[in-house]
């Protein structure tokens, strides 16, 4: 059995483990999960909860009093017969059929619009800072949500995404329909085939690294560009600018939030501690100027 961290109800949602032993599928996993939850007291009610999501809710079933039915049925009937209502002529054959074409006419915009509305109503997973969710998207393609950060897209088309904050994407090639994924930002639309790459938003700013395959950008200001392995690019739409733009030999801390920790190397204090505020949503304070230009390289672990 894996070990890992349940900090969020989604965690225990993506366990086919956990899966299997609320739905009593797999005796091991049974076994695992009642030791499990016996040592994780703090744990238990969010398994509870999840266990609850996977089963549904059971509503319970209520028997109304025959007599206080039977009373308000005639209290009803008594102010229907008191009522005067305006008696109206009989419709002529034409003006009733004009009324049923009509009639039909709007049920059938009505029913239009109600599947336009649930094929198009969009879907938003969101996480609070110091979490982390991940996602598989109907595609098939994998998404590992930053803390503090949103995505959406809609329901019959999860492969063009909108992005706030910061993710890792690995998008599943579609070798047959040859389909594209989009994902959107304020500051740059990324269009990919099939790929693995680490997009960031945050401080009005979208910062992309590609991590595998190849991707194209195109830029709100009007500029295109074509990503390789290894090349990052940092623009900015608020100051209409490239800000950064170069290959990285060592990209490890780019991508090192997704295991939970972040990689420093030869990083200025300040730059380092406001990876830490964006995870956290925490403020720090600088004594003086000296410290905030230091220069670090180490490992910080964001699990807990």
């Amino acid at each position: 059995m894996i070990k890992k961290n349940y900090n969020t109800i989604e965690c225990f949602l993506s366990d086919t483990s956990f899966t299997n032993w609320v739905k009593k599928n797999r005796l091991s996993d049974a076994s695992f999960w009642e030791y499990w939850i016996d040592n994780n007291p703090k744990s238990k009610e969010m398994a509870n909860d999840a266990k609850e999501i996977i089963l549904g809710i059971q509503f319970k079933k209520t028997e109304l009093d025959k007599e206080k039915v039977s009373s308000e049925w005639e209290k009803l009937e008594k102010k229907i017969k008191e009522k005067h209502f305006p008696v109206f002529k009989k419709a002529t054959p034409t003006y009733s059929r004009f009324i049923g074409i009509a009639a039909s006419i709007l049920l059938l915009i009505s029913l239009g619009a109600y599947v336009a509305n649930k094929s198009f109503s969009k879907i938003t997973h969101k996480t609070t800072y110091g979490e982390f969710l991940n996602l598989t998207l109907k595609d098939g393609s994998k998404v590992t949500l930053n803390s503090n950060s949103s995505i959406s897209y809609y329901k019959n088309d999860s492969r063009k995404v909108w992005l706030s904050g910061e993710a890792f994407f690995e998008v599943d090639k579609k070798e047959t329909t040859q389909s594209k994924f989009w994902v959107l930002t304020d500051d740059l639309t990324i269009e990919v085939f099939g790929t693995s790459f680490n997009v960031d938003t945050k401080h009005q700013k979208t910062d992309v690294f590609l991590e595998e395959g190849n991707i194209w950008l195109a830029l709100k200001n009007g500029q295109e560009t074509k990503m390789k392995p290894g090349d990052f690019i940092s623009f900015s739409s608020k100051r209409n600018l490239i800000l950064e733009q170069r290959s990285l030999a060592n990209s490890s801390h780019k991508t090192s939030w997704k295991n939970g920790t972040i990689i420093f190397e030869n990083l200025a204090l300040s730059d380092a501690i406001k990876r830490i505020e964006d995870t956290y949503g925490l403020k720090a304070i600088f004594k003086d100027e000296e410290s905030r230009n230091k220069i670090i390289t180490g490992v910080v672990p964001i699990t807990n």
